[in-house]
């Protein structure tokens, strides 16, 4: 499903980082499209917010004590799979036209404007499209101020709206429990955010582990391509060996298609959730991204066709038995 957040704005930092996204001429945020519905000058669309909120009263809290709330930040980002830039059918124009009917649909009587960009993943290197939302509070046809009820109602309704969107759109729909974009990796966990913001304060060379693990499969699947091997598979998991890096085959039987895991010592102390140190990890190749899987080791390897591609498997399940 196509994944959607929204946040409210109530504060002065977040509506500047909302303008940043929704303005052309911003060199950071490289704006593809802009759109927009109820307003006589897109451009000035903070300014034409500000003064129908003021007209309504809605520049002020609805209650003593609350905080109050502006507009609403709506970000719809697209799977990566079904985005042109990664050969599916979605194109700019397309992710345009769906943040439209999205508004059109369920704001009818909102201001609102939006911007798509480009959006770049530096964990795995994919791309994908996402657009950027701006809700005006005020309801033009009521002079109420637009309420979806508390947080937890708010998931439920926009997760229904999506699915309900993808549908109409033909989109894939998520799967609980399944990987929902082969291309895109994983994110990282707080604990790798943490390990990473560290180690760069201290060294501009720092890597997480994941990092490493990715970075040593790359270049050993980039060198085993080129040589000579009639086994390629036995090949590259000798070269990973050689650099601390033990590939298996994967025994999660939940997998539609088969998979590798990849098992290494971490390069830094880490703790487990006992508190002790963690001295032996591994992670799927399909989490770590697009060529980190069995079927895109295959393809850096140039191994091509379903009988190649069974007799790569078998190679790995020979090589790992060996170990």
């Amino acid at each position: 499903m196509t994944a959607f957040k929204q946040v409210a704005v109530t504060s002065g930092a977040h509506l500047k980082s909302l303008r940043g996204y929704l303005d052309r001429s911003n060199e950071r945020h490289e704006v593809l499209g802009m759109d927009s519905q109820h307003l006589n000058d897109p451009m000035n669309w903070e300014r034409e917010f500000d003064r129908t909120r003021e007209a309504y009263g809605h520049n002020r809290p609805g209650k003593a004590g609350a905080k109050c709330t502006y507009m609403y930040h709506q970000i719809i980002a697209f799977n990566p799979d079904e985005c042109d830039v990664n050969g599916g059918r979605l194109s700019p124009d397309d992710c345009m036209a769906f943040a439209r009917e999205w508004v059109e649909r369920y704001y009818p009587n909102q201001e609102a404007v939006w911007t798509l960009h480009r959006e770049h993943c530096a964990v795995d290197g994919t791309d994908r499209y996402a657009t950027h939302i701006a809700i005006n509070r005020t309801d033009l046809e009521t002079g109420k101020r637009l309420n979806e009820g508390r947080a937890s109602r708010q998931k439920v309704l926009h997760a229904s709206r999506m699915r309900d969107m993808d549908g109409r759109w033909g989109l894939a729909q998520m799967e609980r429990g399944a990987r929902n974009s082969a291309r895109h990796a994983r994110q990282q966990s707080r604990g790798e955010r943490r390990a990473r913001k560290a180690g760069l304060a201290s060294s501009p060379a720092f890597e997480t582990d994941l990092d490493h693990v990715r970075r040593v499969v790359r270049e050993s699947v980039q060198a085993v391509s080129k040589g000579e091997e009639s086994n390629k598979m036995r090949a590259l998991n000798d070269a990973l060996e050689k650099r601390g890096v033990h590939m298996r085959p994967s025994r999660d039987e939940s997998l539609k298609a088969r998979d590798v895991v990849f098992e290494y010592r971490p390069t830094y102390g880490r703790q487990g959730k006992n508190g002790g140190r963690i001295e032996k990890a591994s992670i799927s190749g399909r989490k770590l991204g697009r060529g980190y899987s069995l079927s895109g080791i295959q393809r850096g390897l140039g191994i091509a066709g379903r009988w190649l591609a069974r007799e790569c498997e078998q190679a790995v399940d020979d090589s790992m038995s060996d170990a």
